[in-house]
């Protein structure tokens, strides 16, 4: 079992700026690029520990999935990177992180602590999980670091575990059906950012996993939504005092098959911070064309997303490249 079954970078990154007026002298552009590299990283983190957290959860004995006894550890160790796993019966399961792995961009130290709310077993549907945050995370290319705390709920809408969805495992016992949805949320995600500003943040994104296969071929795609109305999935105050709202137009969705990292290949995003709006477009080339496909990979400077917002008064774009 690999570990990028369950990382995807779903990539929220966007920028905007529009120009404050002086009544006597020319303007000051604002550009909020730094705002949306915020957004972006802690995304980053919350996906790929969440995923973490499902995925153990679906792992030991005591929450009644696979039922592994002494070889559980093993197992989930396995599916997750730059981490080992601590079953306590009193509070939970605890993952802590490693201070050096890389994980999509970003490296983490710390701890997240993951409690089965309400005693359903994790792989039957509206089980829940809760994950509480002791977690610093820094990014690779910017050294932005992150302190993480609070708490965020994982509910398992389908049933099922989207690890073996993701490992093509599928159709199981545990896991009858090739898709499997979470739903993401938190109404007290604290952040401390490097300018060492603290901000509160809520949450309400979906992710799917679905497996398809043709033949010899198969596929295994996330997709990513929200069913908050509006389709908002962050918002809050990023860390210059401005509200936000990071908001999907449509679905973003990504695929690992041989890129060993999920890469979105399709989707649009934006990204509104106080009246000024920027537009994310993902799978594209350094040009703004859109050429992902489920199957294709890209490569490191040639493949990412694009931004078009506007800063003062004039448009610009700014492509990014996946890692």
């Amino acid at each position: 079992m690999k570990s990028y079954y369950f990382k995807f970078a779903l990539v929220l990154i966007a920028s905007a700026g529009l120009a404050l007026t002086s009544c006597k002298k020319g303007t000051t552009a604002i550009d909020d690029s730094i705002s949306a590299q915020d957004a972006n990283a802690v995304t980053n983190v919350v996906h790929s520990t969440s995923d973490d957290a499902a995925a153990a959860a679906g792992q030991v004995s005591s929450y009644k999935s696979l039922g592994l006894g002494a070889n559980w550890n093993t197992a989930s160790s396995n599916l997750l990177i730059g981490a080992t796993i601590t079953d306590t019966s009193s509070t939970g399961i605890v993952i802590s992180y490693d201070s050096v792995t890389p994980c999509n961009g970003i490296v983490r130290s710390g701890t997240i602590t993951i409690t089965n709310t309400g005693g359903i077993p994790w792989h039957q549907q509206n089980a829940e999980l809760t994950i509480t945050y002791n977690l610093t995370a820094t990014e690779q290319i910017s050294g932005y670091t992150y302190t993480l705390t609070g708490s965020h709920t994982v509910l398992n809408e389908t049933g099922g575990l989207a690890w073996q969805v993701a490992a093509g495992l599928v159709p199981s016992t545990l896991t009858p059906t090739t898709t499997v949805t979470h739903r993401i949320q938190s109404s007290n995600m604290k952040i401390t950012f490097p300018n060492g500003t603290q901000r509160t943040w809520t949450v309400d994104r979906t992710r799917s996993w679905n497996y398809s296969s043709a033949g010899s071929s198969s596929i295994v795609t996330v997709s990513v939504y929200s069913e908050h109305a509006g389709g908002v999935a962050e918002q809050g105050t990023n860390r210059f005092g401005d509200a936000f709202s990071n908001t999907f137009t449509s679905t973003v969705s990504a695929n690992n098959n041989t890129c060993e990292k999920w890469r979105p290949y399709t989707g649009e995003w934006q990204h509104q911070v106080s009246t000024r709006t920027a537009t994310v477009l993902f799978g594209t080339n350094i040009t703004g064309t859109q050429v992902g496909t489920p199957t294709y990979c890209g490569s490191l400077g040639n493949y990412g997303y694009y931004i078009h917002y506007t800063n003062g008064y004039t448009t610009r774009t700014r492509f990014v490249s996946y890692w």
